[in-house]
């Protein structure tokens, strides 16, 4: 696993041993920042379910200005903790050791720009999620939320406050972008 542009472009990452966690392989994640490259620059990006931080780590590396990472998995955490520092985006890194509905529940703004979920794919959390991310806490007017998600699982094109913009699928991995109800519409 590695940083795959940006100012820490080729840095390796910590990665997990195990099928535990299932970072984004990197043509999924190539993909994932080719549909947000005119976004990137910065932005305040909300890494939710992050792992080891891969995605979070490389919008900083991709010109974002802040990333929180939310992640509970005390293996996950450590591994996250020691990708911040051996990118050197402590300053710019806020890790955020809860569960993401306890997070959610509490978040104050200033909102997120990009929000990107990549939760376990056999899990509901998609379903529980989507539908508290359409506040102004936590995801800007104009900003998106990217959910990483098995290509079986349906998403709606209507989650709460949140509309379905596109989807794009990479084997058995799809990325569905979503975005405010009262945004302008993505081109």
């Amino acid at each position: 696993m590695r940083i795959i542009g940006g100012t820490s472009r080729g840095r390796r990452l910590s990665g997990p041993r195990g099928a535990a966690i299932r970072p984004t392989a990197d043509q999924v994640k190539e993909a994932l920042f080719n549909i947000l490259a005119d976004r990137i620059v910065g932005a305040r990006f909300l890494d939710l379910f992050a792992g080891t931080g891969n995605i979070g780590l490389e919008a900083l590396s991709r010109g974002a200005t802040q990333a929180t990472f939310v992640e509970s998995n005390p293996t996950a955490r450590r591994l996250l903790e020691a990708n911040v520092r051996q990118c050197g985006f402590e300053r710019v890194a806020e890790v955020r050791p809860v569960p993401v509905s306890r997070f959610l529940k509490h978040a104050r703004g200033p909102a997120y720009d990009i929000v990107f979920l990549d939760p376990p794919y056999q899990s509901q959390h998609v379903q529980r999620v989507l539908p508290s991310l359409g506040g102004d806490a936590i995801v800007h007017p104009h900003g998106v939320v990217v959910v990483e998600h098995f290509h079986k699982t349906r998403l709606g094109d209507h989650i709460g406050p949140l509309t379905l913009v596109k989807t794009r699928r990479y084997g058995d991995t799809c990325l569905s972008v979503y975005q405010r109800d009262r945004a302008e519409a993505w081109a």
